[in-house]
């Protein structure tokens, strides 16, 4: 198959051009409602499902649209916005001004999930007409077909996953919308039955979709949906659909168990299969290894190994995010080219959002608490994982340049090379590390650590004590400090090592998501996993106390009282909608007074 960054689209443009009602569209223009998708006449239909290249033009759409700032936009906004990551930089518009205070309204355009629904729609029409290709080219074979179905199905549950994780109560689309006579509208469906409709799709697309590291494109194995991506999501939903059952349960007995088994052994699958891949490739292309030779997990280490004290300090991060189609702990990225003869594809949106050239600050900025060389701070002083936020430089307290995805390569000093001892990072001016380089990356979905933190959360939150049983916490730990300890290969005092009051499952649940939240920063992690945390608890209390003291210097109480309810963790629906569609309901949390008649 080829690589979707290198399809031919001449004859596919040709098509677009000639069809005013035609399916790619319907997905690509602009619509009222999610579901106001125009028709597409018979003709049409007649014309272009006729070869191998129409499926795949129609494939390589739906990743398109993922590139598209309407999509990577929202990945930042409802992932990362309202947690405790990020606070006010420069430059605010106004949606995202309200929903960083609090505020979120009906009328605010990041509620606009139409972008999500195109893409599951056009999913939807390659997975009805791709099959009636089997017929009209030889060179399309069943294959071929079960790994675009595989595909197709994946990205539907992606974005059914991104949307429920948002809105909580949402629309399925499980059929393709290409006719006005068809029903348009969908009424919403608990949580816990969208996610059910999403493992589904996963559970079927797993066996369909290319093994990973198959792909003759190296590209491809990042950022084509692989076997390790629709595993990845897998463990993913199964921690919300055990977060969601016991929050149903409402402080009775939830039977979790089996979801957060399953979802261990999804991980176990993908770090197994991470490492064989690994090992294979190393061996083709006769690379020595770069990880440690009794490592368990396949991760980025490049450690200092000279004799002096300076050199690069961030080897592992500028390997993942400043290397293309990282190949150890990649699994899913959303790619951007910036190549002059592939205009389709957007350039990111964390370039407007986080640290822009010249260290600008960009309207999103790294709070105070984070960047504290204390053992107050969420990083200890020797974590390399620094490199991701800078002091900014324009005189403006407490405000910090996010770099992560924009920059690589900072170069410093370390206070001596005591490397059994350890060190800690040198300040050598306003930034710890004072060179770095530009680079543009891709949007990482899923990367190793992510899933090794899920099985430790999966793990911690099982907790199987059965006859003294106590490797659930011993497991879920040791998953846990090898991703800490990646990033801390110089420790240099006790109180910088991680640990946790052993025996203590709530102990080690806190360690994870503070784990969770040091890794995987800015990556548009942070507010789901502090949903998810709510869930489990019944109630906001203890996120709240988590999320205000480290977002809010002023204000506390009247944010508190803004998100009391489980409700408010979600955002509302957009008011637009509610007018579009009749069988939609409005979040009770921003229900107001009915001003409208709906159609």
């Amino acid at each position: 198959m080829k690589s979707f960054n290198k399809i031919n689209t001449a004859r596919f443009n040709r098509t677009i051009k000639t069809l005013a009602l035609g399916a790619v569209v319907a997905m690509t223009c602009s619509c009222e409602d999610f579901l106001t998708i125009y028709p597409t006449n018979d003709v049409v239909l007649e014309n272009y499902w006729k070869t191998k290249n129409d499926v795949e033009n129609m494939v390589n759409n739906s990743y398109r649209m993922m590139t598209t700032g309407d999509f990577t936009k929202r990945l930042i906004v409802w992932g990362e916005l309202r947690g405790d990551n990020v606070v006010e930089g420069n430059n605010l518009g106004d949606d995202i001004k309200n929903i960083m205070e609090a505020n979120l309204l009906p009328q605010n355009g990041y509620n606009d999930w139409s972008i999500f629904y195109k893409i599951i729609n056009n999913c939807n029409i390659v997975l009805k007409y791709a099959p009636q290709v089997l017929d009209e080219d030889p060179d399309f074979t069943e294959g071929d077909l079960d790994v675009i179905r595989g595909e197709m199905l994946a990205i539907r549950a992606l974005c059914h996953f991104y949307l429920v994780r948002a809105f909580r109560d949402i629309p399925l689309l499980d059929y393709a919308v290409i006719d006005d006579d068809q029903n348009l509208y969908q009424p919403q469906v608990s949580p816990r039955e969208a996610l059910d409709f999403i493992l589904s799709d996963l559970y079927e697309a797993e066996n369909l979709v290319m093994a990973s590291g198959k792909y003759p494109v190296l590209a491809d194995n990042k950022g084509r949906i692989t076997r390790d991506a629709v595993r990845a999501i897998i463990a993913d939903a199964l921690l919300w659909r055990a977060a969601f059952e016991q929050y149903a349960a409402q402080g009775g007995t939830a039977d979790v168990a089996e979801y957060y088994t399953k979802c261990a052994e999804y991980c176990d699958m993908i770090i197994n299969d991470r490492n064989a891949y690994v090992k294979e490739y190393e061996e083709e292309n006769r690379i020595t290894s770069i990880g440690w030779k009794d490592d368990k997990y396949p991760l980025e280490h490049h450690p200092l190994t000279n004799a002096g004290n300076t050199g690069i300090l961030d080897n592992p991060y500028s390997q993942i995010f400043g290397t293309p189609n990282n190949v150890r702990e990649s699994i899913f990225e959303i790619q951007h080219s910036s190549t002059s003869d592939n205009a389709n594809f957007e350039v990111p949106a964390f370039y407007g959002y986080y640290g822009l050239t010249d260290f600008t600050l960009g309207p999103l900025s790294a709070p105070r608490y984070m960047a504290e060389k204390s053992n107050e701070g969420l990083y200890a002083q020797t974590d390399f994982r620094r490199v991701s936020f800078i002091e900014h430089e324009d005189g403006e307290a407490d405000l910090y340049n996010i770099i992560k995805f924009n920059y690589i390569r900072a170069s410093g000093t370390i206070d001596k090379p005591d490397y059994k001892n350890a060190a800690i990072l040198k300040s050598t001016g306003t930034k710890d590390n004072n060179t770095y380089i530009m680079t543009q990356t891709n949007w990482i979905v899923y990367r190793i650590t992510d899933v090794m933190l899920m099985k430790a959360e999966a793990l911690a939150f099982r907790n199987d004590t059965t006859n003294g049983n106590t490797k659930d916490l011993e497991n879920a730990f040791a998953l846990t400090k090898a991703v800490y300890d990646r990033s801390n290969p110089y420790i240099k005092a006790s109180t910088d090592t991680l640990t946790y009051t052993h025996g203590s499952a709530a102990s080690l649940q806190e360690v994870i998501l503070e784990e969770r939240q040091r890794e995987l920063a800015f990556e548009g992690k942070r507010w789901f996993d502090l949903v998810r945390k709510a869930l489990r608890d019944g109630n906001t209390g203890p996120m709240l106390d988590i999320l205000i003291n480290n977002k809010y210097e002023s204000n506390q109480k009247a944010i508190r009282s803004k998100m009391t309810a489980m409700d408010c963790l979600f955002f509302p629906i957009l008011e637009r909608e509610l007018h579009a569609n009749p069988l939609l309901k409005q979040n009770p949390a921003y229900e107001t007074e009915d001003l409208f008649e709906k159609n």
